[in-house]
């Protein structure tokens, strides 16, 4: 018996078949012919559906075909000419990268692939690996580009670096709030932390390119310039920070795509306002220092 034929009686039979089709007005239905319920509603009826041989005489299905019951995917799903078999899942309370990581080696350690079939994981993981390669270039680059621009506003490495001195503090904010919200990493709190690279070093430039003036301009010593400039820097370094705040509508959303933005938000939030304590607080007392030092080792040098 032809396996084709078989299967147009089970499709016509079970599943419908389209003879011809309705036209009502533009709009076009197919008519569509199948067995009644009680010839097809059960295991025991399905065998009793008859396919004509090609001999003559009608053979029921029950003969030629093991019917029973079994779990699988309702739609076969193709794919280059190959069938697969999608199982999706979300993840929730914890990192992306972190659970599908543990899930491969799950499915790696416990689940044996049968012959001609392999497994592919895709989905947002892909886009997370894209993005973190992504990153790996233009985290370093905004980095150099941010040092080249610091250096031509101090003119000395050394000034250079209490800038960047900045960055570790600001991080460190974005960390604490992650954390302290229960919020894992993502792209979106990696472009977070990119944008708090700016907002620290705009602040460290604010107090220290007028300690510097006040030290080679107006001829304070290390300690009056130092204090100086963190009294009168003080105001627009914190208007700067402080423009975080607008972010907070994002930091506390939950409705749709609230998981995209609110990561971002909490990041630049919780970097600012720990700029707006610590470094405040630390960072006169390491210009001093510094500076203090540079003098005693051109005193010496003289």
């Amino acid at each position: 018996m032809n396996t084709g034929d078989v299967e147009a009686v089970i499709q016509a039979a079970i599943g419908g078949q389209a003879v011809t089709q309705v036209y009502e007005g533009e709009k076009r239905f197919d008519v569509v012919v199948r067995w009644q319920e009680p010839f097809r509603s059960s295991l025991e009826a399905i065998r009793e559906i008859t396919i004509a041989s090609p001999s003559g005489p009608n053979v029921p299905l029950g003969q030629i075909a093991d019917i029973r019951v079994e779990d699988g995917p309702s739609v076969v799903y193709r794919e280059d000419g190959q069938r697969y078999s999608p199982v999706k899942f979300s993840v929730r309370a914890r990192d992306l990268g972190g659970a599908i990581a543990e899930a491969q080696q799950q499915v790696g350690a416990k689940v044996k692939v049968p012959y001609d079939t392999r497994l592919e994981w895709g989905g947002e993981i892909n886009q997370l690996k894209e993005a973190l390669r992504r990153l790996k270039v233009v985290v370093p680059l905004t980095l150099l580009l941010i040092a080249f621009l610091v250096y031509g506003a101090t003119r000395h490495w050394l000034d250079t670096l209490i800038v960047f001195s900045n960055i570790p503090v600001a991080c460190a904010g974005g960390f604490l709030s992650l954390f302290i919200n229960g919020v894992h990493f993502s792209v979106s709190a990696a472009m977070g932390f990119i944008s708090i690279f700016g907002i620290a070093t705009q602040d460290a430039i604010l107090v220290v390119t007028y300690f510097k003036r006040l030290r080679r301009v107006d001829g304070h010593s290390v300690q009056d310039a130092a204090r100086e400039a963190a009294i009168k820097r003080l105001r627009p370094v914190l208007m700067t920070t402080f423009v975080s705040t607008g972010l907070l509508p994002a930091a506390v959303s939950t409705g749709i795509g609230s998981q995209t933005q609110k990561p971002l938000a909490m990041v630049v939030i919780g970097g600012c306002l720990i700029l707006a304590v610590v470094a405040r607080v630390l960072q006169p007392p390491i210009l001093l220092l510094t500076h203090q030092w540079l003098e005693r080792r051109d005193t010496v040098a003289n």
